[in-house]
């Protein structure tokens, strides 16, 4: 038995303090509201999951953010639900209903940051499959379409390129799934995005949001970390290594909650 319980099996003991508190949603996209596929502009939000969100956020005690690795303009244009806070590049930048905000990326960074592309671009060309996708303020790397047999050759190209940058402290490297996250080197995660804006939020009656968090990937952890003493942390998949304090085992499950969410607080 995993020692990170199901949400769902343990429903009764939250089900009063999600139906009448102040709640705030951090949700991640990718393997969360939509399945991992083999081509990311092919991650579609589904009618049911969209649905379901859009009646929780006309719901006045209950506010929704997504904050997805994608750029901005990629996960609202997915989304595309009015109301509801989007984050994209991991935090970096977030806008919503009265929000707005960009990280201030050095310029030092961003310089790397298109070098670092420059390279891979060249580098990556020859091997079927690999792509490299500019966000502006981060990189991802993508090979889940690579043979196996070509993916180590992905990865030292990757190392080679960021090699000199990340011992000058410009960049970062991350490992996700299937994909390589090359990021500013600032003091900047999700963890502090989702702080952030817990900080700025309050409703008509002076209540401060339970926070709900919900992710698949290793850049959640740190808004699990983040609320862990103050909210409800919900890692999606198999629960090995988080630090989440339930888990669901995939987007179905996600809509479930939605739906019962919904449902409860009569949205």
């Amino acid at each position: 038995m995993s020692a990170v319980p199901h949400l769902l099996e343990a429903w009764e003991e939250l089900e009063t303090d999600l139906a009448r508190r102040f709640l705030y949603l951090f949700l991640d996209y990718d393997g969360t509201l939509s399945p991992i596929v083999r081509d990311p502009g092919k991650a579609v939000l589904s009618l049911c999951m969209k649905k379901r969100l859009a009646r929780l956020s006309a719901d006045g005690r209950c506010r929704i953010a997504i904050i997805s690795g994608r750029s901005l303009a990629d996960v609202r244009n997915r989304v595309g639900i009015a109301g509801i806070v989007y984050g994209g590049n991991h935090g970096l930048e977030v806008e919503g209903p009265d929000t707005a905000f960009r990280y201030p990326v050095p310029e030092a960074s961003l310089r790397a940051l298109d070098e670092v592309r420059e390279r891979l671009e060249r580098t990556l060309s020859p091997v079927y499959g690999a792509s490299v996708e500019d966000k502006h303020s981060t990189l991802t790397v993508h090979f889940r379409n690579v043979k196996r047999g070509e993916i180590s050759a992905v990865m030292h190209a990757v190392s080679d390129a960021v090699r000199p940058f990340l011992s000058r402290e410009e960049i970062v490297l991350r490992a996700g799934k299937e994909v390589c996250e090359i990021r500013p080197a600032v003091q900047w995660d999700k963890g502090k995005t989702v702080l952030w804006l817990l900080e700025r939020c309050t409703n008509a009656g002076g209540e401060t949001p339970w926070p709900v968090c919900i992710g698949d990937d290793q850049t959640d952890e740190d808004a699990f970390l983040a609320v862990k003493d103050r909210g409800l942390t919900v890692f999606v998949g198999k629960p090995a290594g988080t630090g989440a304090h339930y888990h669901l085992r995939n987007i179905g499950d996600v809509a479930e909650l939605l739906g019962r969410l919904a449902k409860i607080r009569k949205v």
